[in-house]
């Protein structure tokens, strides 16, 4: 999932955590505020931060119920548990192999372009979606809206009851009120992003549907990464992350924006994908994959891999690593 690191995060909101948690503890105390609406103290933090309230009210009248099974899955989540290497099977990889010669002529341009190989752009879309197949179902808006209620400690109570005894031991009461404390903060700011995308016409971004983590499209675009680097691969005027040539650009543009070069050492490299996800495993599969791609592209025509490709050769130790 791309977005955690990108400068809009680092962008503080106006209001203070105390006045923030107060405000929203008078909100949701307020006499069948929280009955009627459960995201009322949510809506009333975005007014006080200066959102426009047409479009306040045109993403929180299709808000569905709280979505907390979202929430505690992001506490349940081991990244030593996910399994990266099936990624790396030759079935998956042949499939990926397949799409980029589907694609071959605009994941050239658009590599061209950015100076992204095509080979980074289909390994980052077949780890995100499986290369546009499984993009998600949850309510984006939603689970943005009830990662924000977790300012809330009654909130936050929910969630630790849902977790198992092993998940409450690993995170601590103290570690995982901090946790989500932090991710109420990005959720309201990733909510700003929203609105701030349906003032520039996309209407349609109150019903998007993504990951539990609230990412859309084939790039897994979190809204600030939409709206920061979000490109239109295709010229049509429109960023459409579902579109294949504005998901290669959009991913291109990313990559290039946080230093991406086709000739850099490995681990320079390792560090450009974790902007996308910060996470080591993520990185070395991508890194992988894309090799093992340009490779057996090179295999089928019977010719080395191109000059100026990313590094060939991962340090032994990685290679091995799990």
């Amino acid at each position: 999932m791309v977005g955690w690191f990108v400068p809009w995060h680092r962008r503080k909101m106006s209001l203070s955590w105390a006045v923030a948690a107060a405000l929203l503890w008078i909100a949701v105390e307020a006499d069948g505020a929280r009955a009627a609406d459960p995201f009322f103290g949510v809506r009333k933090l975005l007014e006080a931060e200066g959102c426009a309230p047409p479009s306040l009210e045109m993403v929180f009248s299709d808000m569905e119920h709280p979505v907390y099974g979202n929430v505690a899955l992001s506490m349940k989540v081991r990244e030593s548990a996910l399994n990266y290497d099936a990624f790396l099977e030759p079935t998956v990889l042949a499939r990926a192999r397949a799409f980029w010669n589907t694609h071959e002529e605009t994941l050239h341009q658009i590599g061209s372009t950015y100076g992204v190989d095509p080979s980074v752009i289909v390994a980052v879309l077949l780890v995100e979606t499986r290369l546009g197949e499984n993009t998600g179902t949850h309510p984006v808006a939603t689970t943005l809206a009830t990662f924000a209620l977790m300012l809330d400690p009654a909130e936050r109570d929910r969630v630790w009851q849902m977790l198992s005894e092993s998940d409450r031991a690993r995170w601590t009461r103290s570690g995982f009120d901090a946790k989500l404390q932090q991710r109420a903060s990005w959720a309201l700011r990733e909510l700003q992003a929203l609105l701030t995308l349906v003032e520039k016409g996309y209407t349609d971004a109150a019903r998007w549907r993504g990951s539990y983590m609230a990412a859309v499209g084939w790039p897994q675009f979190l809204p600030s990464s939409l709206l920061h680097y979000g490109a239109d691969g295709d010229g049509d005027g429109v960023v459409d992350l579902y579109a294949p040539p504005d998901a290669f650009a959009s991913i291109a543009r990313y990559l290039k924006a946080n230093g991406w070069k086709n000739d850099a050492p490995w681990d320079q490299q390792e560090k450009v994908i974790r902007r996308y996800n910060n996470s080591r495993p993520y990185a070395e599969t991508i890194l992988k994959a894309a090799r093992r791609l340009r490779e057996s592209r090179a295999a089928a025509a019977q010719e080395p891999a191109p000059h100026g490709a990313p590094v060939v050769e991962a340090p032994a130790a990685r290679e091995t690593s799990s």
